[in-house]
């Protein structure tokens, strides 16, 4: 048997088969008869309302998605220093580079950093600039955690993980020294 054959053969095993039972031939005909009820009705079959729930939950503009949000808070972080996260193998690296920028920052022009807090958004999260940079070096560290919850706040999102004890103790405003969250 040559290769080409045996691939073929395999192919034709793998392939899904359409059972021929007589629970599918039922299980067909329920599915036809749905969609025949719900056809005079312009709903569709609940099926497709199904899938077209699911892709604008998935797709809206609407939808503000926390991974998203972060992904572009570490972006325009790194903008912000001049430092671009494609020239890094990891997150670790590119959050250590931009630490270390923190930190000159902080020695020649401490004043700004609350100016970069503002044009990110930051003030609003009530986050510091220190605890963002963190998580970008430790996304698994308390942090982290903070940013999470504040970006799930941000978005709405009121499930399990947005209304925890890190949402509840951050506060919008900085203290006396400028520091966000306790």
């Amino acid at each position: 048997m040559s290769p080409l054959s045996a691939l073929n053969n395999a192919v034709l095993i793998l392939q899904p088969q359409r059972p021929t039972s007589a629970a599918a031939s039922v299980g067909d005909s329920l599915v036809a008869s749905i969609n025949r009820a719900h056809a005079g009705t312009g709903a569709g079959s609940p099926l497709t309302q199904a899938q077209a729930r699911i892709t604008e939950s998935m797709f809206s503009v609407n939808n503000l998605d926390t991974t998203q949000m972060k992904a572009r808070l570490f972006e325009r972080v790194g903008k912000e220093f001049g430092i671009d996260q494609d020239d890094y193998d990891s997150l670790f690296s590119y959050g250590s580079a931009i630490k270390t920028a923190l930190d000159d920052l902080k020695q020649k022009s401490p004043s700004s950093i609350a100016e970069i807090e503002k044009k990110l958004g930051l003030d609003e999260l009530g986050i510091s600039l220190d605890t963002l940079v963190n998580a970008i070096v430790d996304p698994n560290g308390s942090d982290g955690d903070r940013l999470d919850a504040a970006l799930e706040k941000k978005a709405g999102d009121r499930g399990s993980r947005g209304e925890g004890k890190a949402a509840s103790r951050t506060p919008t405003q900085p203290d006396e020294i400028g520091l966000y969250g306790g």
